[in-house]
């Protein structure tokens, strides 16, 4: 990543302490909009994303919504009976580091957003040889989780940030 910001302003133009101190902004624009996106997912939550939801009036089902995550290769909300859920997915090729390296900033941002308020549960087993890691963190309000997963069938690697609603909401 560095070497690709640093190809887009020009090189290495930048003396390395400046461009440290960019890369840290930008890392601290990133977590505080990721926040703030959370933030209103989670609140979105007790009305089943209808505000963010061209048609909350649909049928059960996968829907488009106003609000998506940056970079995200979709997002949607999923309506259910009960408990409607909002999802983003990012694509990478299979087993890319970027793929890694993208689920780990968001864990650590989600961590820092909700992680005080949240209880942090870990991922579960699977019985395939694909990898696959989650970090699903349970508030009285929603529960938000981080995923990702390999799929050697596809040759992707996808990362997932999932939000619903409470089980008791």
């Amino acid at each position: 990543m560095m070497e690709r910001l640093l190809d887009s302003l020009g090189g290495s133009s930048l003396p390395m302490a400046s461009t440290m101190v960019l890369l840290a902004a930008l890392g601290v624009a990133r977590a505080q909009d990721l926040c703030a996106d959370i933030d209103y997912l989670i609140d979105q939550s007790g009305s089943q994303f209808s505000e963010i939801m061209p048609k909350p009036h649909g049928d059960a089902g996968d829907h488009e919504v106003t609000l998506a995550l940056a970079g995200a290769s979709y997002c949607l909300v999923t309506k259910r009976s009960k408990r409607s859920l909002y999802h983003c997915g990012w694509e990478f090729p299979h087993r890319a580091q970027q793929a890694y390296d993208t689920f780990d900033e968001f864990v650590r941002g989600v961590s820092d957003c909700i992680g005080q308020q949240a209880t942090l549960h870990r991922d579960q087993s699977v019985n395939h040889p694909d990898f696959y890691a989650l970090r699903r963190y349970e508030t009285e309000q929603a529960e938000v989780s981080v995923s990702v997963k390999d799929k050697s069938a596809l040759g992707r690697t996808f990362v997932f940030i999932r939000v619903q609603g409470a089980k008791n909401h």
